[in-house]
Parts: C-alpha cells; sequence; structure tokens
C-alpha cells in the first residue's frame, strides 16, 4: 500500500497533527461535541491516557488496559498535558530497538511496534474527529493512512474482535484515498 512503516517518526507526526488541532482550540471549542460519548476534552484526555502507554510499556514491559478513565488527568492545561506525554513517548522511542521491544498485556505478548500502530491511527482519527468538531476539518496524510491501513491488514484479529475498531466499518467509496479509506475503518465519513 503506502510504503510508510508503523515507526516512532511515524507516531511522532501523528502526534504533532493531533499537537497542532488542540493547540488551535479556543477554551469555549474544548467543551464541543465529538460524538455521542465524547466531548473535545474526553477525547483529549483518551489519547493522552493512550499515549502514555508507550513510555510506560517501554519502562516496564507491560501494556495495562485502558477500561476507565477520567479527563481530570489533563490537569488545569490540556495542551501542556499532552505535549509532556506525547514528548515522553517520542523520547522513549529514540532508544534504539524501542518499537521493537515484546510488552506483555491481559491479550498476550506484542512489540511495542504494534502499539504505535494503534497509537497512530488513534492520534489521526480523533485529531480528525477534533477538527470536524470546530470546524476546521485535518487532511490527513495518505502515506500515514495507508501505513495504519496496512497495520490494520496484518491485524485482522484486532478488527474482527472489535473494541479498538467499530464493530462495523462504513463502506468507503470507490476509488477512495487511503485517509477516506481509514476514516471508513474506524467508523467514520467525510
Amino acid at each position: 500500500m503506502g510504503g510508510v512503516k508503523i515507526d516512532p517518526a511515524g507516531y511522532q507526526r501523528a502526534a504533532a497533527i493531533f499537537g497542532e488541532v488542540i493547540s488551535a482550540l479556543s477554551d469555549a471549542e474544548w467543551e464541543l461535541t465529538v460524538s455521542d460519548e465524547w466531548t473535545v476534552i474526553s477525547t483529549v484526555a483518551w489519547v493522552v491516557v493512550g499515549d502514555s502507554q508507550i513510555t510506560h510499556a517501554l519502562e516496564t514491559g507491560t501494556v495495562a488496559a485502558v477500561t476507565d478513565f477520567d479527563a481530570a488527568v489533563l490537569g488545569g492545561n490540556p495542551v501542556a498535558t499532552w505535549r509532556g506525554t506525547a514528548v515522553a513517548a517520542i523520547r522513549a522511542l529514540q532508544e534504539p530497538g524501542a518499537s521493537d521491544q515484546i510488552v506483555t498485556h491481559v491479550g498476550g505478548r506484542f512489540a511495542v511496534a504494534d502499539l504505535l500502530g494503534q497509537r497512530i491511527t488513534e492520534n489521526l482519527v480523533r485529531a480528525w474527529d477534533i477538527g470536524i468538531a470546530a470546524g476546521r476539518p485535518v487532511e490527513i496524510p495518505d502515506d500515514l493512512a495507508a501505513a495504519c491501513l496496512d497495520f490494520w491488514a496484518d491485524h485482522a484479529e484486532a478488527v474482527l474482535a472489535g473494541g479498538i475498531l467499530p464493530d462495523v466499518p462504513i463502506e468507503p467509496p470507490d476509488n477512495a484515498g487511503a485517509a477516506t479509506r481509514l476514516l471508513a475503518l474506524t467508523g467514520r465519513s467525510r
């Protein structure tokens, strides 16, 4: 497909896109509704909690399942909290072989690169969600979207099991680009 690997550089690019979107939010936009269950603030908290797993996994060799989270994790400056989490993850990923490290999870053992595939997807899609809610659509780079599609194609069992992705993806239009197909896979349409 796209030729871009799921790697630390891809995570850094996806996190930068997410950061640009949330840095542009006005105070009032943090309360916008993203979906039936999510506001901008809860969406950012979800990304922060998820991205903190990268550093935790590399430090401890384990990844905990996130079943509950509280937007209070963001404190008084959500952008600064996000930035600290993203920078810590980027630094941890700079260690040689970091993305190849094997970590444990309740579902089994996997390479940190698998966690990165999830985190890159999450950063891109959640940036898109927030951009739409704020009236400033986000363009997802086709090469990153293609890398995510390649990743999920190699992890079909996770797609079929649900949880990470919707039970029923949206059928993308014929000849849709990688970004549109990624959005469809995650239950979104342009």
